[in-house]
Protein backbone atom coordinates (compact mmCIF):
# COMPACT_ATOMS: atom_id res chain seq x y z
CA UNK A 1 0.00 0.00 0.00
CA UNK A 2 1.04 3.64 -0.38
CA UNK A 3 2.33 5.19 2.86
CA UNK A 4 -0.12 7.61 4.47
CA UNK A 5 2.52 10.23 5.00
CA UNK A 6 1.79 13.63 6.44
CA UNK A 7 2.97 16.25 4.01
CA UNK A 8 3.88 19.73 5.08
CA UNK A 9 4.16 22.73 2.85
CA UNK A 10 6.28 25.77 3.31
CA UNK A 11 5.04 28.73 1.33
CA UNK A 12 5.32 32.33 2.53
CA UNK A 13 1.67 32.82 1.61
CA UNK A 14 1.16 31.53 5.17
CA UNK A 15 3.88 32.75 7.58
CA UNK A 16 4.09 29.53 9.53
CA UNK A 17 3.80 25.81 8.80
CA UNK A 18 0.99 24.23 6.82
CA UNK A 19 0.19 20.53 7.05
CA UNK A 20 -1.90 19.19 4.19
CA UNK A 21 -4.56 16.67 5.13
CA UNK A 22 -5.81 14.25 2.50
CA UNK A 23 -9.02 13.33 4.30
CA UNK A 24 -11.24 14.36 7.17
CA UNK A 25 -9.80 11.49 9.23
CA UNK A 26 -6.33 12.99 8.70
CA UNK A 27 -7.66 16.28 10.04
CA UNK A 28 -8.95 14.68 13.23
CA UNK A 29 -5.83 12.55 13.63
CA UNK A 30 -3.37 15.40 13.38
CA UNK A 31 -5.52 17.81 15.36
CA UNK A 32 -5.23 15.47 18.35
CA UNK A 33 -1.62 14.50 17.64
CA UNK A 34 0.73 14.67 20.63
CA UNK A 35 4.41 14.86 19.66
CA UNK A 36 5.36 13.18 22.93
CA UNK A 37 3.45 10.00 22.07
CA UNK A 38 5.63 7.88 19.83
CA UNK A 39 5.58 4.24 18.87
CA UNK A 40 8.50 2.28 20.40
CA UNK A 41 11.31 1.59 17.95
CA UNK A 42 11.21 -2.14 18.73
CA UNK A 43 7.59 -2.19 17.52
CA UNK A 44 8.27 -0.19 14.40
CA UNK A 45 11.17 -2.36 13.28
CA UNK A 46 8.82 -5.32 12.74
CA UNK A 47 6.51 -3.33 10.46
CA UNK A 48 6.75 -2.98 6.71
CA UNK A 49 8.41 0.03 5.11
CA UNK A 50 5.10 1.67 4.21
CA UNK A 51 3.90 1.57 7.82
CA UNK A 52 7.25 2.84 9.09
CA UNK A 53 7.27 5.72 6.61
CA UNK A 54 3.74 6.66 7.63
CA UNK A 55 4.61 6.75 11.33
CA UNK A 56 7.96 8.50 11.21
CA UNK A 57 6.73 11.08 8.71
CA UNK A 58 3.86 11.95 11.05
CA UNK A 59 6.26 12.25 13.97
CA UNK A 60 8.85 14.36 12.14
CA UNK A 61 6.97 16.43 9.57
CA UNK A 62 7.15 19.40 11.92
CA UNK A 63 10.93 19.02 12.23
CA UNK A 64 11.18 19.14 8.44
CA UNK A 65 8.93 22.19 8.09
CA UNK A 66 10.54 23.96 11.05
CA UNK A 67 13.83 24.03 9.15
CA UNK A 68 12.08 25.64 6.19
CA UNK A 69 10.57 28.26 8.49
CA UNK A 70 13.91 29.09 10.12
CA UNK A 71 15.75 29.15 6.78
CA UNK A 72 13.13 31.56 5.42
CA UNK A 73 13.83 33.90 8.34
CA UNK A 74 17.61 33.61 8.07
CA UNK A 75 18.64 33.58 4.43
CA UNK A 76 18.42 36.45 1.91
CA UNK A 77 16.64 34.01 -0.40
CA UNK A 78 13.94 33.63 2.24
CA UNK A 79 13.52 37.40 2.44
CA UNK A 80 13.25 37.66 -1.36
CA UNK A 81 10.68 34.87 -1.70
CA UNK A 82 8.63 36.10 1.27
CA UNK A 83 8.40 39.63 -0.12
CA UNK A 84 7.58 38.37 -3.61
CA UNK A 85 4.92 36.01 -2.26
CA UNK A 86 3.28 38.71 -0.15
CA UNK A 87 3.35 41.14 -3.08
CA UNK A 88 1.91 38.51 -5.42
CA UNK A 89 -0.87 37.64 -3.00
CA UNK A 90 -1.71 41.30 -2.41
CA UNK A 91 -1.70 42.35 -6.06
CA UNK A 92 -3.44 39.17 -7.17
CA UNK A 93 -6.15 39.79 -4.59
CA UNK A 94 -6.64 43.36 -5.85
CA UNK A 95 -6.87 42.11 -9.42
CA UNK A 96 -9.46 39.50 -8.39
CA UNK A 97 -11.44 42.10 -6.44
CA UNK A 98 -11.40 44.38 -9.49
CA UNK A 99 -12.77 41.54 -11.60
CA UNK A 100 -15.58 41.02 -9.10
CA UNK A 101 -16.62 44.66 -9.12
CA UNK A 102 -16.36 44.99 -12.91
CA UNK A 103 -17.84 41.63 -13.89
CA UNK A 104 -21.04 43.02 -15.41
CA UNK A 105 -23.08 40.14 -16.81
CA UNK A 106 -20.11 37.74 -16.87
CA UNK A 107 -20.76 34.13 -15.91
CA UNK A 108 -17.27 32.62 -16.25
CA UNK A 109 -13.66 33.44 -15.46
CA UNK A 110 -11.05 32.03 -17.86
CA UNK A 111 -8.15 30.75 -15.77
CA UNK A 112 -5.24 30.89 -15.25
CA UNK A 113 -5.06 34.61 -15.95
CA UNK A 114 -1.44 34.17 -17.02
CA UNK A 115 -2.87 32.51 -20.14
CA UNK A 116 -5.99 34.60 -20.68
CA UNK A 117 -4.41 38.02 -20.18
CA UNK A 118 -1.85 37.22 -22.87
CA UNK A 119 -4.30 35.65 -25.34
CA UNK A 120 -5.03 37.83 -28.42
CA UNK A 121 -8.64 38.87 -28.98
CA UNK A 122 -9.16 36.60 -32.01
CA UNK A 123 -7.95 33.57 -30.01
CA UNK A 124 -10.25 34.51 -27.15
CA UNK A 125 -13.24 34.55 -29.51
CA UNK A 126 -12.37 31.13 -30.91
CA UNK A 127 -11.89 29.73 -27.40
CA UNK A 128 -15.21 31.12 -26.13
CA UNK A 129 -17.09 29.90 -29.17
CA UNK A 130 -15.72 26.39 -28.72
CA UNK A 131 -16.42 26.28 -24.99
CA UNK A 132 -19.89 27.78 -25.41
CA UNK A 133 -20.79 25.13 -27.97
CA UNK A 134 -19.55 22.40 -25.64
CA UNK A 135 -21.43 23.83 -22.64
CA UNK A 136 -24.55 24.56 -24.72
CA UNK A 137 -24.75 28.08 -23.30
CA UNK A 138 -23.20 31.46 -23.96
CA UNK A 139 -20.05 31.92 -21.87
CA UNK A 140 -19.33 35.54 -20.98
CA UNK A 141 -16.01 36.48 -19.31
CA UNK A 142 -15.39 39.78 -17.52
CA UNK A 143 -13.82 42.59 -19.59
CA UNK A 144 -10.18 41.69 -18.95
CA UNK A 145 -7.29 43.51 -20.65
CA UNK A 146 -4.79 42.07 -23.08
CA UNK A 147 -1.26 42.08 -21.62
CA UNK A 148 1.45 40.79 -24.00
CA UNK A 149 4.17 38.68 -22.46
CA UNK A 150 6.78 41.44 -22.72
CA UNK A 151 4.46 44.05 -21.20
CA UNK A 152 5.60 43.28 -17.64
CA UNK A 153 9.34 43.16 -18.27
CA UNK A 154 9.76 46.85 -17.44
CA UNK A 155 7.51 46.68 -14.39
CA UNK A 156 9.19 46.25 -11.04
CA UNK A 157 7.38 43.53 -9.05
CA UNK A 158 5.99 44.72 -5.76
CA UNK A 159 3.18 46.69 -4.29
CA UNK A 160 1.93 50.00 -5.62
CA UNK A 161 -0.81 52.20 -4.20
CA UNK A 162 -3.86 50.79 -5.93
CA UNK A 163 -7.57 50.85 -5.37
CA UNK A 164 -9.73 48.12 -6.88
CA UNK A 165 -11.42 50.35 -9.49
CA UNK A 166 -11.71 50.14 -13.25
CA UNK A 167 -8.73 52.37 -14.01
CA UNK A 168 -6.35 50.18 -12.02
CA UNK A 169 -7.45 46.72 -13.21
CA UNK A 170 -4.75 46.72 -15.88
CA UNK A 171 -2.03 47.77 -13.43
CA UNK A 172 -3.12 45.26 -10.80
CA UNK A 173 -3.01 42.44 -13.34
CA UNK A 174 0.40 43.53 -14.66
CA UNK A 175 1.80 43.70 -11.14
CA UNK A 176 0.46 40.26 -10.25
CA UNK A 177 1.92 38.75 -13.43
CA UNK A 178 5.33 40.26 -12.61
CA UNK A 179 5.15 39.03 -9.01
CA UNK A 180 4.20 35.46 -9.88
CA UNK A 181 6.86 35.30 -12.57
CA UNK A 182 9.48 36.43 -10.08
CA UNK A 183 8.39 33.82 -7.52
CA UNK A 184 8.76 31.07 -10.10
CA UNK A 185 12.21 32.32 -11.17
CA UNK A 186 13.41 32.43 -7.56
CA UNK A 187 12.42 28.85 -6.79
CA UNK A 188 13.83 27.55 -10.06
CA UNK A 189 16.98 29.69 -9.61
CA UNK A 190 17.74 32.51 -12.05
CA UNK A 191 19.35 31.24 -15.22
CA UNK A 192 19.67 32.17 -18.88
CA UNK A 193 16.73 31.33 -21.15
CA UNK A 194 17.27 27.88 -22.62
CA UNK A 195 19.79 26.95 -19.94
CA UNK A 196 18.95 23.92 -17.83
CA UNK A 197 18.48 24.62 -14.11
CA UNK A 198 20.84 21.91 -12.83
CA UNK A 199 20.25 22.57 -9.15
CA UNK A 200 17.17 24.75 -8.53
CA UNK A 201 16.88 26.61 -5.25
CA UNK A 202 13.92 24.45 -4.20
CA UNK A 203 16.12 21.33 -4.31
CA UNK A 204 18.66 22.95 -1.97
CA UNK A 205 15.80 24.12 0.25
CA UNK A 206 14.39 20.60 0.58
CA UNK A 207 17.77 18.97 1.11
CA UNK A 208 18.44 21.04 4.24
CA UNK A 209 15.01 20.24 5.72
CA UNK A 210 15.29 16.54 4.87
CA UNK A 211 18.64 16.27 6.68
CA UNK A 212 17.07 17.75 9.83
CA UNK A 213 14.14 15.37 9.50
CA UNK A 214 16.49 12.39 9.18
CA UNK A 215 18.30 13.47 12.34
CA UNK A 216 14.95 13.67 14.14
CA UNK A 217 14.04 10.16 12.95
CA UNK A 218 17.37 8.79 14.13
CA UNK A 219 16.92 10.52 17.48
CA UNK A 220 13.67 8.80 18.35
CA UNK A 221 13.61 5.65 16.22
CA UNK A 222 17.29 4.80 15.80
CA UNK A 223 19.71 4.59 12.91
CA UNK A 224 18.35 1.35 11.31
CA UNK A 225 14.86 2.81 10.92
CA UNK A 226 16.31 6.06 9.62
CA UNK A 227 18.14 4.05 6.95
CA UNK A 228 14.88 2.36 5.96
CA UNK A 229 13.29 5.79 5.61
CA UNK A 230 16.23 6.90 3.45
CA UNK A 231 15.80 3.78 1.33
CA UNK A 232 12.12 4.58 0.77
CA UNK A 233 12.99 8.19 -0.09
CA UNK A 234 15.58 7.08 -2.65
CA UNK A 235 13.10 4.68 -4.25
CA UNK A 236 9.78 6.47 -3.98
CA UNK A 237 10.23 9.82 -2.26
CA UNK A 238 9.49 13.18 -3.86
CA UNK A 239 11.69 13.87 -6.86
CA UNK A 240 12.93 17.15 -5.41
CA UNK A 241 14.19 15.30 -2.31
CA UNK A 242 16.10 12.81 -4.40
CA UNK A 243 17.51 15.52 -6.65
CA UNK A 244 18.67 17.66 -3.74
CA UNK A 245 20.38 14.80 -1.92
CA UNK A 246 21.97 13.43 -5.10
CA UNK A 247 23.66 16.77 -5.82
CA UNK A 248 24.67 17.24 -2.21
CA UNK A 249 26.21 13.77 -1.99
CA UNK A 250 28.11 14.44 -5.21
CA UNK A 251 29.46 17.72 -3.80
CA UNK A 252 30.76 15.94 -0.69
CA UNK A 253 32.51 13.42 -2.91
CA UNK A 254 34.27 16.24 -4.76
CA UNK A 255 35.32 17.80 -1.45
CA UNK A 256 36.50 14.37 -0.27
CA UNK A 257 34.39 14.75 2.85
CA UNK A 258 32.63 11.85 4.61
CA UNK A 259 28.84 11.91 4.06
CA UNK A 260 27.84 12.84 7.61
CA UNK A 261 24.67 14.80 8.28
CA UNK A 262 26.73 17.65 9.72
CA UNK A 263 28.82 17.86 6.56
CA UNK A 264 25.72 17.78 4.39
CA UNK A 265 24.12 20.56 6.38
CA UNK A 266 27.23 22.74 6.53
CA UNK A 267 27.63 22.70 2.74
CA UNK A 268 23.96 23.31 1.94
CA UNK A 269 23.69 26.07 4.55
CA UNK A 270 26.59 28.02 3.05
CA UNK A 271 25.14 27.46 -0.42
CA UNK A 272 21.93 29.24 0.68
CA UNK A 273 23.68 32.29 2.13
CA UNK A 274 23.90 34.15 -1.19
CA UNK A 275 23.03 37.85 -0.98
CA UNK A 276 20.14 37.95 -3.51
CA UNK A 277 20.45 41.71 -3.69
CA UNK A 278 21.86 41.97 -7.19
CA UNK A 279 23.26 39.36 -9.48
CA UNK A 280 20.67 36.80 -8.44
CA UNK A 281 22.31 34.13 -10.57
CA UNK A 282 25.57 34.34 -8.65
CA UNK A 283 23.62 34.16 -5.37
CA UNK A 284 21.90 30.87 -6.20
CA UNK A 285 22.98 27.65 -4.46
CA UNK A 286 23.92 26.12 -7.81
CA UNK A 287 26.33 28.95 -8.63
CA UNK A 288 27.93 28.98 -5.19
CA UNK A 289 28.38 25.21 -5.14
CA UNK A 290 29.73 25.32 -8.68
CA UNK A 291 32.45 27.74 -7.56
CA UNK A 292 33.27 25.46 -4.64
CA UNK A 293 33.57 22.42 -6.91
CA UNK A 294 35.82 24.28 -9.34
CA UNK A 295 38.14 25.21 -6.48
CA UNK A 296 38.17 21.61 -5.22
CA UNK A 297 39.02 20.36 -8.73
CA UNK A 298 41.94 22.82 -8.76
CA UNK A 299 43.27 21.31 -5.54
CA UNK A 300 41.42 23.30 -2.90
CA UNK A 301 40.91 21.42 0.35
CA UNK A 302 39.05 22.34 3.53
CA UNK A 303 38.80 20.40 6.74
CA UNK A 304 35.33 19.16 7.70
CA UNK A 305 36.45 19.56 11.31
CA UNK A 306 36.71 23.33 10.91
CA UNK A 307 34.13 25.52 12.60
CA UNK A 308 31.32 26.62 10.34
CA UNK A 309 32.38 30.24 10.74
CA UNK A 310 35.87 29.38 9.44
CA UNK A 311 34.43 27.41 6.53
CA UNK A 312 32.22 30.34 5.57
CA UNK A 313 35.18 32.71 5.55
CA UNK A 314 37.26 30.31 3.43
CA UNK A 315 34.49 29.64 0.93
CA UNK A 316 33.49 33.32 0.80
CA UNK A 317 37.03 34.07 -0.39
CA UNK A 318 36.31 31.92 -3.45
CA UNK A 319 33.16 33.86 -4.32
CA UNK A 320 34.40 37.29 -3.21
CA UNK A 321 31.40 37.64 -0.90
CA UNK A 322 30.66 38.15 2.79
CA UNK A 323 27.90 35.72 3.63
CA UNK A 324 27.40 36.82 7.23
CA UNK A 325 27.10 40.44 6.12
CA UNK A 326 24.62 39.34 3.45
CA UNK A 327 22.38 37.94 6.20
CA UNK A 328 22.59 41.18 8.18
CA UNK A 329 21.87 43.35 5.13
CA UNK A 330 18.90 41.22 4.08
CA UNK A 331 17.43 41.46 7.57
CA UNK A 332 17.83 45.24 7.57
CA UNK A 333 16.08 45.52 4.20
CA UNK A 334 13.31 43.19 5.29
CA UNK A 335 12.70 45.22 8.45
CA UNK A 336 12.36 48.34 6.30
CA UNK A 337 9.86 46.54 4.08
CA UNK A 338 7.82 45.49 7.12
CA UNK A 339 7.74 49.05 8.48
CA UNK A 340 6.31 50.28 5.19
CA UNK A 341 3.89 47.37 4.88
CA UNK A 342 2.32 47.98 8.28
CA UNK A 343 0.13 50.60 6.61
CA UNK A 344 -1.26 48.32 3.90
CA UNK A 345 -4.99 47.87 3.63
CA UNK A 346 -6.55 44.43 4.15
CA UNK A 347 -3.62 43.00 6.16
CA UNK A 348 -3.04 43.46 9.92
CA UNK A 349 -0.03 45.51 11.01
CA UNK A 350 0.74 42.73 13.50
CA UNK A 351 1.66 40.43 10.62
CA UNK A 352 4.57 42.60 9.53
CA UNK A 353 5.68 43.59 13.02
CA UNK A 354 5.87 39.91 13.96
CA UNK A 355 7.72 38.92 10.79
CA UNK A 356 10.35 41.61 11.31
CA UNK A 357 10.85 40.66 14.96
CA UNK A 358 11.10 36.95 14.12
CA UNK A 359 13.71 37.58 11.44
CA UNK A 360 15.81 39.76 13.73
CA UNK A 361 15.66 37.12 16.48
CA UNK A 362 16.58 34.37 14.04
CA UNK A 363 19.64 36.25 12.85
CA UNK A 364 20.79 37.04 16.39
CA UNK A 365 20.41 33.42 17.52
CA UNK A 366 22.23 32.06 14.48
CA UNK A 367 25.15 34.50 14.77
CA UNK A 368 25.57 33.67 18.46
CA UNK A 369 26.41 30.05 17.56
CA UNK A 370 26.55 29.23 13.82
CA UNK A 371 27.92 25.74 14.48
CA UNK A 372 24.75 24.67 16.27
CA UNK A 373 22.68 25.50 13.21
CA UNK A 374 24.67 23.16 10.97
CA UNK A 375 24.92 20.31 13.48
CA UNK A 376 21.55 18.53 13.18
CA UNK A 377 21.68 17.02 16.67
CA UNK A 378 22.55 20.30 18.38
CA UNK A 379 20.07 22.16 16.20
CA UNK A 380 17.20 19.86 17.19
CA UNK A 381 18.13 20.17 20.86
CA UNK A 382 17.76 23.96 20.59
CA UNK A 383 14.19 23.90 19.28
CA UNK A 384 12.94 26.58 21.67
CA UNK A 385 15.92 28.90 21.11
CA UNK A 386 14.96 29.71 17.54
CA UNK A 387 11.63 31.32 16.53
CA UNK A 388 8.70 28.90 16.55
CA UNK A 389 5.86 29.23 14.01
CA UNK A 390 2.15 28.71 14.22
CA UNK A 391 0.92 25.52 12.55
CA UNK A 392 -2.13 25.29 10.34
CA UNK A 393 -3.82 22.12 9.12
CA UNK A 394 -5.20 22.54 5.62
CA UNK A 395 -7.91 20.39 4.11
CA UNK A 396 -9.12 21.12 0.60
CA UNK A 397 -11.98 19.56 -1.35
CA UNK A 398 -13.10 20.08 -4.93
CA UNK A 399 -16.73 19.90 -3.82
CA UNK A 400 -16.84 21.82 -0.57
CA UNK A 401 -13.84 24.13 -0.73
CA UNK A 402 -11.46 23.93 2.17
CA UNK A 403 -10.57 25.18 5.57
CA UNK A 404 -7.59 25.92 7.74
CA UNK A 405 -7.46 25.12 11.44
CA UNK A 406 -4.90 25.98 14.12
CA UNK A 407 -2.94 22.93 15.32
CA UNK A 408 0.05 24.73 16.83
CA UNK A 409 1.62 22.36 19.40
CA UNK A 410 0.74 23.20 22.99
CA UNK A 411 4.43 23.44 23.88
CA UNK A 412 4.73 26.39 21.48
CA UNK A 413 2.64 28.90 23.44
CA UNK A 414 3.82 32.06 21.65
CA UNK A 415 4.45 31.49 17.93
CA UNK A 416 6.53 34.10 16.14
CA UNK A 417 3.53 35.05 13.99
CA UNK A 418 0.06 34.34 15.34
CA UNK A 419 -2.28 32.02 13.50
CA UNK A 420 -4.89 34.78 13.21
CA UNK A 421 -2.42 37.21 11.58
CA UNK A 422 -1.21 34.50 9.22
CA UNK A 423 -4.76 33.52 8.31
CA UNK A 424 -5.43 36.97 6.82
CA UNK A 425 -2.54 36.61 4.39
CA UNK A 426 -3.43 33.01 3.56
CA UNK A 427 -7.04 33.95 2.81
CA UNK A 428 -5.88 36.72 0.49
CA UNK A 429 -3.41 34.37 -1.22
CA UNK A 430 -6.08 31.70 -1.67
CA UNK A 431 -8.13 33.93 -3.95
CA UNK A 432 -5.08 35.29 -5.78
CA UNK A 433 -3.73 31.78 -6.43
CA UNK A 434 -7.12 30.47 -7.51
CA UNK A 435 -7.31 33.20 -10.15
CA UNK A 436 -3.69 33.17 -11.28
CA UNK A 437 -2.48 29.63 -10.50
CA UNK A 438 -5.31 27.10 -10.74
CA UNK A 439 -5.04 23.57 -12.03
CA UNK A 440 -1.78 21.69 -11.89
CA UNK A 441 0.20 24.81 -10.93
CA UNK A 442 -1.93 25.65 -7.94
CA UNK A 443 -1.06 24.50 -4.43
CA UNK A 444 -4.76 24.44 -3.59
CA UNK A 445 -7.07 21.82 -5.07
CA UNK A 446 -10.27 23.82 -4.61
CA UNK A 447 -9.48 26.82 -6.78
CA UNK A 448 -12.72 26.49 -8.73
CA UNK A 449 -14.72 26.55 -5.51
CA UNK A 450 -12.75 29.57 -4.32
CA UNK A 451 -13.58 31.47 -7.52
CA UNK A 452 -17.25 30.51 -7.32
CA UNK A 453 -17.58 31.51 -3.68
CA UNK A 454 -15.58 34.73 -3.80
CA UNK A 455 -16.30 36.04 -7.30
CA UNK A 456 -19.59 34.35 -8.19
CA UNK A 457 -18.09 33.06 -11.44
CA UNK A 458 -17.48 29.62 -12.89
CA UNK A 459 -13.84 28.89 -13.62
CA UNK A 460 -13.08 27.68 -17.14
CA UNK A 461 -9.59 26.44 -17.74
CA UNK A 462 -7.68 27.95 -20.66
CA UNK A 463 -5.39 25.61 -22.60
CA UNK A 464 -3.18 27.07 -25.31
Amino acid sequence: MTPRIYVGRFDPRFPGILIRARSVSDVHSFSHHDRSVRAPADVLEHLGDDAIVSDVSRQTVLDHELRHFRDSLLFPFGAATTRARIHGSYNGFLAAASVKWLRGDANILPVPLQQWLRMPEDERKVFLASESAFANEELRPPPLPLIPGDDVTDLAPGRHELEAEEDVLLTACRLALADYARIERLWRSPHTDGEEAVFPAVAAWEAAALICQLAAIEGYAGEPLMQRFIGWTNRSGPKVYRHGMYVLNWVLEQLQWPPTMRNHLAVITWAQMGAYQKGYGASSPASRLGTLIEAAAAGGRWSPDSSFEDLVKQWDALTDTDSFEALRAATTRFSAFCREARGWKYLPAELFTSLATARERMLMTFLSDPDSYVDPVEYLAREADYPLPCVGLEYASENTGGYLTDVTPKEWPSPAVSFDAGWHLEAMASLADAVFLPGEKSLRSHGRVEIAQQLGLRAVRVIR
